[in-house]
């Protein structure tokens, strides 16, 4: 039975047949070559997805003058074209349309990444990227209005099916139509009218470098969600000129640069919830509407179709997450489909705080296509796998998966570790889902999995193994604090698993991720909560748009934090803090959350019983992207 009727039907945009509703949307990878062509890794990445079952895919932000440049592709220059062919080529090879995004960052960026100039309609430096910019004259506009044309009409010679304009996110074509960015006084600037004449110019040159009938799509966003912005009554307006001049669907994004957090939107905010802007926009449009943002499940996507509140879905880290959940939804496998957990730490904190390619904790292979592949085993093996948390239970289900047998022994009687005390808190629901989507996963595979069951080495020699992977995690560590023993003191694991241990005058040690976010978990019950932290900021593994979030939650359920605050020593009555006066936070109980250290004792020994393989925290405490990054990397090279 096909659950989703609507959402895999076929549909049109202007001339353009899609065999479904789903659409991947431009998203930066950091994939191209430096000099903006397209490389292999971008190919491998683009096939894989094309090959999953979405009806079309949207190569992300290419460059359309060379004053935009960066880490994505361009489309500046006829030596651009064979790249971008080769990618509309294998695009279509997996089944879906291709569409690329034609983009120019105006302010938002810097002459240190162009090599140029930064250029905008007004000198008013992007409020993160802090560059002045060169204001735009006459003939710098027609240059720039040219040089979309051009691009269009290149895309259109490499096979793509369409093009996208970038008009979201406060990228050059918003900065002209937002009064935010937007202070010109002449033709140009003041009316909506005038703030709209570039972008228009824009649409009215790429229709006449590709004819009446190819399709051009037209991406903004709904709200800018900054002061002075664009607000959905003046989307509303903008949106009947771009179809007046010729956009055969409109793209409801949301944000701008200060506002990224709502532009990919971590797991702090419901799903599907900027689909209300779309709905507003096509209440007026009589192109088609595209929503956006946090749409990872299936049900939500028939659902926001069959009410009319969309055309086409878009749908971007889902697949990272897992290319194929198209094709796994289609074909009555809703079971198998991974959900995006939109964490954000491999898709855009990896890319923009890091400097690396963008990826996925849930999927190491996004970005690796070439290198990680997923293949049967040349003969089978058997694999003991010690330790159910997030890394072991990844590596068996992708070493049973592979044909493997795989039996995994669990010392606790539940699965999850670290990743189901991680689904705890607040606004971590995803989370919990992956744990059980795993377990859910190790049950239809087959793998043998013996709870309360410790991986002793006798356990594991008489299971006669090829391959021992040990998962076994890690502990909490104690601080050398006087009183650190006393009754009143709990591990932050313990208050996560149990919270009725807890009274209700809490002090939690340590303001890292685990830190803040039980102290959140007990601030939602009420708990008046007060977290110390040594060093002068806290969260600092955790990405700027979920930190911002769950700091304002923190401020709402009134927990104290204090940075630069040492403990001193623990009492029956609270904490005695290492400054001048020795100040005491009063506490029922004291919460100690300052890290963790391996747990890998039974490397040694069995390395007389078969190879073995230490991954995640057993190897080193680090993240959960380095825990399922490892056990892909190990599970998907045994017996090769």
């Amino acid at each position: 039975m096909n659950n989703f009727p609507t959402l895999f039907s076929p549909a049109k945009i202007g001339s353009l047949e899609i065999k479904n509703r789903l659409i991947m949307p431009a998203m930066g990878t950091g994939m191209a070559n430096k000099d903006g062509t397209v490389s292999d890794q971008l190919y491998h990445y683009h096939r894989v997805r094309a090959a999953g079952g979405t009806g079309m895919i949207t190569v992300e932000i290419v460059a359309v003058h060379p004053t935009s440049g960066g880490s994505s592709p361009a489309i500046w220059d006829d030596r651009f074209i064979p790249g971008l062919k080769r990618l509309a080529d294998v695009i279509h090879a997996g089944g879906a349309k291709a569409c690329v995004q034609l983009w120019h960052a105006g302010r938002q960026t810097n002459s240190s990444v162009t090599g140029l100039p930064i250029i905008a309609p007004s000198p008013i430096p992007c409020p993160l990227c802090q560059e002045e910019p060169t204001v735009m004259d006459q003939e710098l506009i027609e240059e720039i209005v040219e040089s979309f044309g051009e691009a269009a009409r290149r895309a259109k010679e490499a096979g793509f099916d369409c093009v996208e304009l970038h008009g979201a996110h406060g990228y050059l074509l918003a900065q002209f139509m937002s009064p935010y960015s937007n202070h010109r006084t002449d033709e140009y600037g003041g009316s909506l009218e005038n703030r709209a004449r570039f972008p228009l110019a824009v649409i009215d040159k790429v229709r006449e470098k590709v004819g009446p009938d190819y399709p051009i799509l037209y991406r903004l966003s709904g709200e800018e969600k900054v002061k002075g912005g664009l607000t959905i009554e003046d989307t509303k307006k903008i949106v009947p000129l771009l179809v007046q001049h010729g956009v055969d669907a409109v793209h409801v994004s949301v944000g701008v640069y200060e506002t990224l957090r709502y532009t990919v939107p971590p797991m702090d905010l419901e799903r599907g919830f900027n689909v209300w802007a779309a709905t507003e926009v096509k209440k007026i449009c009589p192109v088609p509407v595209i929503a956006v943002d946090r749409i990872n499940d299936p049900y939500l996507a028939e659902e926001i179709l069959v009410q009319g509140k969309a055309d086409f879905i878009a749908v971007g880290r889902s697949l990272l997450a897992d290319p194929s959940w198209p094709n796994k939804v289609m074909n009555g496998e809703y079971d198998k489909m991974r959900h995006c957990i939109a964490c954000n730490q491999g898709c855009v904190d990896r890319l923009l705080l890091e400097g690396k390619h963008a990826s996925c904790i849930l999927n190491p292979a996004c970005g690796r296509e070439a290198t990680f592949t997923f293949e049967p085993v040349k003969k089978k093996g058997k694999v003991v796998v010690v330790g159910g948390g997030p890394a072991g239970m990844e590596a068996a289900r992708i070493a049973k998966d592979r044909g493997c047998e795989v039996v995994l022994f669990e010392a606790k009687g539940e699965l999850g570790g670290q990743w189901r005390l991680a689904g705890k808190p607040p606004k971590k629901e995803e989370i919990a889902g992956d744990v059980e989507w795993l377990i859910k996963q190790l049950a239809l595979s087959g793998v043998d999995v013996r709870l309360n069951t410790p991986g002793t080495k006798a356990n594991i020699q008489a299971e006669n193994p090829d391959a021992i992977i040990l998962a076994t995690g890690s502990t909490p560590t104690k601080p050398p604090i006087e009183g650190i023993d006393q009754a009143n003191v709990l591990l932050a694991p313990e208050v996560l698993a149990d919270p009725s241990k807890v009274g209700d005058k809490v002090v939690i040690i340590g303001g890292g991720a685990t830190g803040l976010e039980t102290a959140e978990f007990l601030g939602e019950m009420g708990k008046k909560v007060t977290v110390i932290e040594a060093m002068e900021d806290v969260a600092r593994t955790i990405g700027p748009a979920r930190k911002s979030f769950l700091m304002e939650r923190l401020k709402e359920y009134k927990v104290e934090v204090r940075v630069q605050a040492k403990a001193e020593k623990i009492t029956a009555e609270g904490v005695v803090l290492d400054d001048r006066d020795k100040t005491l936070i009063p506490a029922d109980h004291v919460v100690i959350a300052v890290g963790v250290k391996s747990v890998n004792m039974l490397e040694t020994e069995l390395k007389e019983v078969a190879p073995v393989y230490v991954i995640g925290d057993a190897k080193e405490p680090r993240t959960a992207m380095n825990a399922f990054y490892e056990a892909n990397e190990v599970a998907r090279s045994l017996f090769r």
